[in-house]
């Protein structure tokens, strides 16, 4: 009814309105609009590529300034005369700020266009695939953005008749400027964006034959012909509102550059440039997509090597005393069992146990004195228990120590399932642990799917209680059939695993998943040797390995 009655009324809207002592413009509202719808289908889409969040908001945080600001040198160097001195440029007068009145969207464009191809060098990202998941996004920030010229009451036309606009009466009311009705040209500038965009994002799903970075090349195309269509109109409305260069209008001669610039690219690039297609690149974000995130503890997410030393240390004291341990004795004890390091010092099986007892002993009595978390271990297990990754640890240690390890350094609310020694029978090369790890992770999901179709069934049932039994017993089976492609399957569940040794590395590989090693370690030059698939320097960037 509110809405009736305000498209029926003789409102003319005002560009401003209050909030408490607060002034908000209506036109920064509508681009703020357009960002934050534009940067949502950015994300959507940055996810179908590989290209992960973090790295878009880097892209927006820089790229969104620059574009206002080049959009704002635009209107000023072409309206210069405008301007009595610098702080007008700047949006204050008299010493008071009173905003941005004039951004020439053209400017923000070639702003943001450079910035976006400095960005992706910087980042070493393809700027292909980041023109591709961006330019429908800005079309839909610009469709947005246009609707501030609607509360401005400017970007009109020539006169229109009133036949034609009066079944719009709210359009209308603010379309009467100088004593006469003028075509909406921002709503047909907007329209024609939304349009645009839409048919972008259609040509990205069900395109096989589009390339990578061909969406550069139809924005240009696209967008320049909707300007040269609204300019034109322009021209013959507001007099004196569009950029000029003496005769010239700036933005009609920009649009024909924008048109012919994106034709000569999208055929130059079918010679000369990357022959890659689009669906490329989701076909193989799809494919490399990880659904878990494995961790080996002592060395990749707990700093234990002060812990881990001193106990050894102490052990040999008592069974081996006088026994002086080389810096490279102490450095090989890292990744083998407890088992195969003091069988190397020892025959007796019994002394061999007795020694690992008081090992246990004392690094559990002593644990939380010398282990240390890494750094960005809480940030990163958070960020990819937020994004949906289930994660599980795979550790030589046994279970209780691995649980009571996390639980300290608040870690364990993120970890999904713990793999300790005493669960497996061969260690680590072995990738027994790792597939004990995704079979546990794999039957969670399982169950929880299967619980959610019980509740399915069971409403199901008793809508159709009615229903004969031989048609009840086909439905059933035919819903069991169904059911069960609904499960996870082992070869299409994909996990990585992180660790920090030369037997981590290998058991990743022998459980044919990825491997990616940690480089802050001491000498991961032994590590290496293993040839993971992936390294990191910090544990925050396995995030933009796995992506989202």
């Amino acid at each position: 009814m509110f809405l009736q009655e305000l498209l029926n009324s003789n409102l003319v809207v005002p560009s401003t309105f209050n909030i408490g002592p607060f002034t908000i413009a209506f036109y920064a509202l509508c681009i703020l609009t357009g960002i934050v719808v534009g940067m949502y289908l950015v994300l959507r889409e940055a996810k179908r590529v590989g290209i992960s969040s973090d790295d878009v908001y880097f892209f927006a945080v820089i790229t969104i300034p620059v574009a206002i600001v080049c959009a704002r040198i635009w209107y000023v160097l072409f309206n210069i005369s405008s301007f009595s001195n610098f702080g007008e440029v700047l949006g204050f007068k008299n010493g008071e700020f009173t905003g941005l009145s004039g951004l020439a969207i053209q400017g923000g464009i070639i702003g943001a266009v450079a910035t976006l191809i400095g960005l992706s060098r910087f980042k070493g990202i393809s700027i292909y695939k980041v023109f591709d998941i961006t330019m429908p996004g800005i079309l839909v920030a610009q469709a947005f953005g246009r609707w501030g010229n609607f509360f401005n009451h400017e970007l009109y036309g020539p006169v229109i008749a009133a036949d034609a606009i009066k079944w719009f009466p709210f359009l209308a009311d603010n379309m009467w400027i100088d004593g006469a009705y003028h075509h909406p040209v921002f709503l047909y500038e907007s329209s024609l964006c939304l349009l645009g965009a839409g048919l972008m994002m259609v040509l990205r799903r069900k395109f096989k034959k589009l390339r990578r970075g061909d969406m550069i090349g139809l924005y240009l195309i696209w967008y320049g012909l909707v300007r040269c269509l609204t300019e034109s109109l322009r021209l013959n409305g507001a007099k004196g509102d569009p950029l000029m260069l003496g005769p010239i209008p700036v933005s009609l001669a920009l649009s024909v550059l924008f048109i012919i610039s994106g034709i000569a690219f999208l055929v130059a690039k079918r010679f000369f440039g990357p022959q890659d297609y689009y669906i490329e690149d989701v076909k193989a974000t799809k494919k490399n997509h990880f659904d878990a995130v494995i961790f080996d503890l002592d060395g990749t997410l707990l700093d234990t090597k002060e812990l881990i030393t001193k106990t050894f240390v102490h052990t040999f004291e008592k069974f081996r005393p006088g026994y002086i341990l080389s810096d490279s004795e102490v450095d090989s004890f890292f990744g083998p069992t407890l088992k195969e390091t003091f069988s190397r010092y020892s025959e007796s099986e019994e002394e061999i146990n007795e020694m690992i007892a008081y090992y246990r002993e004392y690094n559990k009595e002593h644990h939380d004195e010398y282990a240390k978390v890494f750094p960005g271990a809480k940030e990163t297990l958070k960020q990819l228990k937020q994004k949906g990754y289930d994660i599980a640890i795979v550790s030589s240690k046994k279970s209780d120590m691995v649980s009571h390890g996390l639980e300290y350094f608040k870690l364990l609310q993120y970890v999904d399932v713990i793999i300790g020694e005493e669960e497996i029978t061969e260690p680590k090369p072995s990738p027994e642990g790792i597939f004990s790890a995704i079979d546990q992770l794999i039957d969670a999901k399982n169950e929880a799917i299967k619980a959610s179709l019980e509740v399915d069934l069971d409403t199901n049932n008793e809508v159709e209680e009615d229903t004969s039994n031989d048609e009840n017993n086909k439905e059933e089976e035919n819903s069991e059939s169904s059911n069960d492609d609904k499960l996870i399957k082992k070869e299409d569940y994909h996990a990585i695993y992180v660790g920090d040794t030369l037997n981590d590395i290998k058991a990743a590989h022998n459980a044919n998943i990825k491997a990616c090693g940690v480089l802050y370690i001491k000498d991961p030059s032994i590590m290496l040797e293993a040839k993971p698939d992936y390294v990191i320097n910090k544990l925050t960037e396995i995030i933009n390995i796995v992506g989202e």
